[in-house]
């Protein structure tokens, strides 16, 4: 039977300044020119920071906020920020490399002052859903093609979603790493620009610019908080990514004041946990989870090394505590709003209330009457099916 497990990090149980190694990966000036960029695309908004002082008290915290990414420039999650930033740097590339022209600018692209070149270009990814959502959303603005490769467990919905944005989708049985596997032999002979963990050999930091755009989420979460900073941020795991960017920034721009990051992962898929307890990055078995985006089999390899510095504790969560939480954030106690969580979305959440409902899980993160949580939910319902068959009522 799946359990909740918590592994405090070692590493990142004393402080330490945020160092040259961290900052080679993430720094302040490129995160800079990635907030830049992204807060100047039409439609942009700071996402939500959402009080829940009837669960807060509840629970037993001072406080309690959610960051909820699924108004994120329409697109249901908070993957814009990464990937569709990433993409447009390999486009921006591109069209340097054939015109020589120095500057191009993101309005160049949306204008199709470049379409000539930008129509012949194909980025690729491995995809649960909303990674290869935001990639066709941001094909279809800057006029280049996306294949999308999905393994056969992830649900129609999602795959219509894709396509509706134009994306191109390639089905590919068995579990992500067949996909991510099926993948790499198409790009041996298309020529593809991998936009994912997996990076392109011509745009070798293409996994740091998706984390320099997820890193937006932790910094508007600190503008939105201020004065009263969280003292723990719980954020989803997966492949590490969207938790090493929040780790790393927070370390980076708040130093000693910042929050302790819980990493959150399916009891069933917990590659990050597995590498913890290890003291290096480690692949696990595949499997399947109502967290289906999070079922990464190996770490990041750009986010395994932030996260074993600086993430307080990973922290792993059986399914039924994800359905749980997505039906407690539908049908609240007390005056808090009705939140319509995805299935994704909810490990943070989950991965809070096992904690806070567990005395000694409490004293293992130094979680009191005294504490302010920030839960990072990542997605609002993303197929909307999938979500009536866990909740029970349509989103």
């Amino acid at each position: 039977m799946e359990q909740t497990q918590l592994l405090l990090n070692p590493e990142a149980q004393s402080y330490r300044d945020y160092g040259p190694a961290q900052a080679a990966v993430l720094n302040a000036p490129a995160f800079a020119m990635a907030r830049a960029e992204i807060c100047s695309w039409p439609g942009y908004a700071p996402t939500p920071l959402i009080a829940l002082p009837a669960l807060a008290a509840e629970r037993g915290v001072t406080a309690l906020t959610c960051k909820h990414e699924g108004a994120r420039f329409g697109i249901g999650s908070f993957k814009p920020t990464g990937p569709t930033y990433a993409m447009l740097a390999v486009l921006k590339g591109e069209v340097r490399r054939a015109t020589g022209v120095a500057q191009v600018s993101t309005e160049d692209l949306v204008t199709r002052r470049y379409a000539e070149i930008i129509r012949d270009i194909v980025v690729a990814a491995p995809t649960s859903g909303n990674h290869g959502r935001a990639l066709a959303w941001g094909a279809r603005t800057f006029g280049c093609r996306a294949v999308l490769y999905m393994n056969d467990s992830v649900s129609a919905g999602r795959e219509a979603a894709i396509r509706g944005y134009g994306g191109e989708v390639v089905r590919v049985p068995g579990a992500y790493a067949q996909a991510v596997q099926q993948m790499l032999e198409d790009d041996a002979v298309h020529g593809y620009f991998i936009v994912a963990d997996q990076g392109t050999p011509a745009y070798p930091q293409v996994q740091q610019d998706i984390m320099q755009g997820y890193a937006l989420v932790a910094d508007e979460l600190v503008d939105q908080s201020a004065p009263a900073l969280p003292t723990h941020l719980f954020v989803p795991g997966g492949g590490g990514i969207l938790a090493a960017a929040c780790c790393a920034h927070l370390w980076e721009r708040l130093g000693r004041d910042r929050p302790r990051v819980i990493v959150v992962e399916p009891t069933a898929s917990c590659c990050l946990y597995a590498s913890a307890r290890a003291g290096r990055a480690v692949q696990v078995a595949a499997a399947t989870s109502v967290m289906d985006g999070l079922v990464v089999e190996r770490p990041a390899a750009e986010a395994w090394p932030l996260l074993s510095a600086g993430a307080f504790a990973f922290l792993t969560v059986p399914d039924q505590a994800a359905v749980e939480a997505m039906c407690l954030a539908a049908d609240p106690h007390g005056d808090d709003p009705a939140l319509v969580i995805g299935d994704t979305g909810s490990a943070g959440w989950a991965g809070f209330l096992a904690v806070s409902s567990d005395p000694a899980l409490r004293r293992s993160l130094g979680l009191s009457a005294a504490s302010r949580v920030a839960v990072v939910v990542t997605e609002e319902a993303t197929d909307a099916a999938v979500y009536q068959r866990i909740v029970g009522r349509a989103p």
